[in-house]
């Protein structure tokens, strides 16, 4: 059997499968929350697939130079992970803020050419743009801090600086020093204590060791790839253009990907009616979703080239009680489009807090929740 040290990269069979049941992906250094790459951290996204097991999934199924599809990429996991195993990407995906980061990981240049951008930025701070976010965003940060941010935003979003802009976004909020709101958590906008005052927090130096951090472990500069804000239900890709498919479908009717990522959007712009809308179009409930996902299967199937393999991370769903194996739910569709399962492994998520909101740990107890990573082969 295949070890981490002795995997290869070789077409897909027994020893592969075996080697996957394993989760490499939870054993030795590949557990540790910084590997690979600190490009990963640019900003925090709730319901990432994480980027170790992007690398095991990519690295199983894929060959270099050939091409993976994430057609709901999120913040560009799979496509900087296909890149670092020198792979070209595509991504898509529906969320601004996701669409942004994912983007921004894509417009890499040398380190010392950000900083010197950021080192002649004269910052004038407009006091008048803190009423184009919501109040409830005031909450969050020193009233001196808030119209610096905007300020830098809007600049930054002005001269298309999409690195700079996503590295920004990564820091808006959290509860370390590098922070640019008052302590909250770095994941879902909880509140800050009513009882914090809110130092002042300058928003620029925050920024440059922001930028240097996501140097820390070195990447190829020029990436292969192409990241878009398409609905993957129309992919504008020709038929049998890609080689790979490795992807994370939303969940079921359980996370709301805009209202988990409230704060960061208003801050860009998508708050109030275009929030309300923009969820709308991002929450499934399980008719909508099985429709939804029948298009999205049809379209991998046509863009996948034939007999090449389609890789989907379909998560359970727990509410009210009860336990929806998703995946059950999917494999008529599936099969109709031509995608053939071949195994399905299992992978325990464990509890997080930072992505879970409970007023206790007493969820940490409950039923192990449930990734089903299905290794489907495109059959038309």
């Amino acid at each position: 059997m295949q070890t981490l040290e002795t995997f290869s990269e070789e077409p897909f069979g027994t020893s592969t499968l075996n080697f996957l049941k394993t989760l490499p992906w939870k054993q030795e250094g590949f557990i540790k929350q910084s590997w690979p790459n600190w490009l990963h951290h640019m900003s925090p996204y709730a319901g990432r697939m994480t980027p170790q097991l992007a690398h095991w999934l990519i690295r199983s199924f894929s060959k270099k130079n050939e091409v993976i599809l994430d057609p709901f990429c999120g913040i560009g996991t799979v496509p900087l992970e296909a890149n670092l195993l020198e792979r070209n990407c595509v991504g898509f995906d529906l969320n601004p803020y996701a669409y942004l980061v994912a983007k921004a990981k894509m417009n890499r240049q040398p380190l010392s050419a950000h900083l010197k951008y950021l080192d002649k930025i004269s910052l004038k701070s407009n006091k008048k743009l803190i009423e184009t976010v919501p109040e409830w965003v005031h909450e969050f940060y020193n009233e001196d801090t808030l119209p610096e941010l905007l300020t830098l935003i809007n600049f930054l979003k002005e001269k298309k600086k999409t690195f700079l802009l996503g590295c920004l976004v990564g820091v808006a909020q959290g509860h370390r020093v590098g922070h640019i709101s008052k302590a909250s958590a770095l994941t879902l906008p909880y509140k800050p204590r009513p009882d914090d005052p809110g130092e002042y927090r300058e928003v620029i130096p925050r920024l440059v060791k922001k930028v240097e951090r996501m140097y820390k472990d070195g990447f190829t500069q020029f990436p292969i790839g192409t990241i878009k804000k398409v609905d993957s239900r129309k992919m504008p890709l020709k038929d049998n253009q890609i080689d790979c498919v490795v992807t994370s479908p939303p969940y079921l009717d359980n996370l709301d990907y805009v209202n988990a990522n409230r704060l960061r959007l208003a801050l860009l712009g998508y708050s109030s009616d275009i929030a309300k809308k923009l969820g709308s179009k991002l929450k499934y409930k399980e008719k909508e979703y099985l429709e939804m996902m029948d298009k999205v299967a049809s379209e991998m199937s046509r863009v996948l080239k034939p007999k090449k393999y389609c890789i989907m991370i379909i998560g359970d769903v727990h509410k009210n009680k009860k336990t929806i194996n998703t995946a059950d739910l999917l494999y008529k569709t599936f099969q109709k489009n031509n995608l053939k399962l071949f195994h399905e492994i299992e992978d325990g998520i464990p509890f997080n807090r930072s992505v879970q909101r409970t007023p206790n740990m007493s969820n940490a107890s409950k039923p192990l929740r449930k990734d089903r990573i299905l290794i489907m082969k495109n059959m038309k």
